[in-house]
């Protein structure tokens, strides 16, 4: 195949792609709790003069304890927001295209390793993933496992290729920062154990002795954390996991996010070997995306809510700051998200702040976005029962299924 035609489909496959990324994006834009949660703690960690060691924490919980992941997403995510004027369909954007980038990189090494067909069927695969494109609508930690996997397994191949181990400082380097992202990570151990006796250094001391530093130095904030904190993490980790008898759930992100581009490469690697190699990649991808269509069809929003869009958000955040009040809370029935991270964030990056999340029922007013089949004196969940008893001075219908309150002592 000449370069040219290569070009070509690469530009082809490289519209879809964004196309279908970027088509509608502003009214199918996931903003929901995670998104508003670590926007604001990416903007206090931004803007505060002391640096922060401690990430997001994990979804894992046993008796009020949970573990946390390292920083280092949060100070990626505070200068994308710092950036972007702190605007959420912006920094959603960006992480597309930073996404697309690493996937580029990825399918012209594919290209070389492999041969351009192979290459193409996989930029294709990935270009028209209903998972993958529901998962572009919102910005989440697990996504960037995708950059980090791809330079990770580049380092790997050329670390094979000529022993030089500043490959394997640089894949080191990413998988602490991966772990800083994710503890779906450590599935990374994998294939660190099969390049190494790949590159026949599976013995070498000095292989580990790498690998232990870039993994501490890719993390660092987190293990400075540990260090001067007697290894909290490690030890609410091992508590939790021993004395608790409910299983952590495992869902989609866990694998797909952090092994996606070593599968891809592995069952290039080994289809490579076969004869008629092509057929057989077309026929297991083919069958990979018509899976992900029968589960996921018509690229659904992976978390939508029923009428509450993000111009419905922006718009209800215009409403309460137009004319911001001091003292007042909000809060949101419709969603699993009751104390209002996404609505949360947008108030603050206008600088109309709501009181603290336990400050409920101390505050003079509440703002309550609630299904129009709820009345608000019908409410049950502590944000809004702990204020009772109230008036409601203000009621804006948002949409056909929305009701927006005012809610005053």
């Amino acid at each position: 195949m000449s370069k040219k035609i290569f070009f070509v489909f690469l530009i082809l496959i490289s519209f879809v792609y964004l196309f279908l990324r970027f088509y509608h994006l502003d009214t199918l834009l996931d903003f929901r709790f995670d998104q508003g949660f670590f926007l604001l703690d990416s903007k206090s960690t931004i803007e505060s003069p002391t640096i922060r060691l401690l990430g997001p924490p994990t979804s894992k919980i046993f008796e009020g304890r949970q573990f946390f992941v390292g920083s280092n997403y949060y100070y990626l995510l505070g200068i994308v927001g710092q950036i972007s004027q702190w605007d959420p369909l912006l920094i959603t954007s960006f992480f597309i295209i930073f996404e697309f980038i690493f996937y580029l990189i990825f399918i012209f090494f594919l290209r070389q390793r492999f041969n351009p067909f192979c290459a193409f069927l996989v930029f294709f695969t990935i270009a028209i993933s209903p998972y993958l494109v529901g998962h572009s609508r919102f910005f989440w930690n697990p996504h960037m496992l995708i950059p980090l996997s791809v330079i990770t397994l580049i380092s790997f191949d050329k670390f094979v290729q000529n022993k030089k181990y500043i490959y394997l400082l640089i894949a080191s380097l990413c998988w602490g920062f991966a772990f800083a992202c994710h503890y779906s990570a450590i599935f990374w151990a994998i294939f660190f154990i099969y390049f190494l006796i790949k590159s026949r250094l599976f013995l070498n001391l000095k292989s580990y002795i790498i690998i232990l530093f870039g993994v501490f130095v890719g993390n660092l904030p987190f293990f400075i954390f540990e260090i001067r904190h007697n290894f909290y993490n490690l030890k609410t980790f091992i508590y939790v996991y021993t004395h608790s008898s409910q299983g952590g759930e495992l869902t989609s992100h866990y694998f797909v996010f952090p092994l996606l581009i070593f599968i891809i490469f592995l069952l290039l690697f080994i289809l490579k070997k076969l004869p008629k190699s092509n057929i057989y990649l077309f026929l297991i991808l083919s069958l990979i995306t018509t899976i992900q269509f029968k589960i996921y069809p018509s690229y659904p929003s992976l978390g939508k809510i029923d009428g509450w869009s993000y111009s419905d958000q922006k718009k209800v955040a215009n409403i309460i700051s137009k004319n911001c009040p001091t003292n007042f809370n909000i809060a949101a029935t419709m969603q699993g998200d009751t104390r209002f991270y996404d609505l949360r964030f947008l108030l603050t990056a206008k600088n109309c702040i709501p009181n603290k999340v336990e400050d409920y029922p101390d505050s003079k007013k509440i703002f309550l976005v609630a299904k129009n089949d709820h009345t608000p004196e019908s409410e049950t969940v502590w944000e809004i029962d702990s204020y009772k008893p109230f008036k409601i001075t203000q009621k804006i219908p948002l949409n056909a299924l929305l009701n927006f309150y005012e809610l005053t002592k």
